[in-house]
């Protein structure tokens, strides 16, 4: 089992040419105007709602064409997936909107996240951390890319089947959680072709 924190501000900074809309919140950015939305053919994404914060998560086997596409214009076409083979990783996405403001305008985001595997039992330990922490709040109804997340890798041995990743977030300044819950379907991975 591999379960990692994911912190994206060095991979942005390298994805981020002159001229490209940022993938992290900044008011005005094209690339955050609208709702970001996955492929029609791909419902991967997992909401949850709570007062006026909303939240989604989407899960990529390849999050350097992730921030890509979400630093284009709207609507991006974010490479999502629902499924992976054993040993590969994928990598969350948490998006957000609506946060609440302190006194002084920041936003504070904490999340928790447990996932049960195949059988329902828990696979790892719950994993808690910060999405926003005490940043400038972003105009109401904006979606925002946080820069934490996590990634996940089933490894030899462990269990195939749908995992079943549950997020909470809690706004701290408004008092409200918002859950979501994403499954993911992990298989076995392909054999190699054999030469004769």
């Amino acid at each position: 089992m591999r379960l990692s924190p994911v912190l994206r501000a060095a991979l942005l900074a390298l994805l981020l040419t002159p001229g490209a809309a940022p993938a992290l919140a900044a008011p005005g950015t094209p690339a955050l105007d609208r709702p970001p939305s996955p492929a029609p053919h791909q419902p991967v994404a997992s909401e949850g709602r709570a007062g006026d914060l909303q939240i989604l998560q989407l899960w990529t086997p390849d999050p350097a064409a992730f921030l890509r596409e979400w630093a284009e214009p709207t609507p991006p076409r974010l490479p999502t997936a629902s499924r992976t083979a054993r040993n590969l990783p994928i990598e969350q996405f948490i998006i957000f909107s609506s946060c609440k403001a302190d006194a002084a305008g920041n936003c504070r985001l904490t999340a928790r996240i447990e996932i049960a595997d195949p059988d329902g039992a828990p696979y790892g330990d719950p994993m808690a951390f910060t999405i926003w922490d005490d940043k400038p709040a972003p105009p109401p109804a904006r979606m925002i890319l946080s820069p934490n997340s996590i990634g996940l890798v089933v490894e030899d041995g462990e269990k195939l089947g749908t995992y079943r990743i549950h997020l909470a977030v809690t706004d701290v300044h408004a008092g409200v959680t918002a859950e979501s819950l994403s499954a993911i379907e992990v298989t076995e991975a392909e054999k190699p072709a054999t030469s004769n």
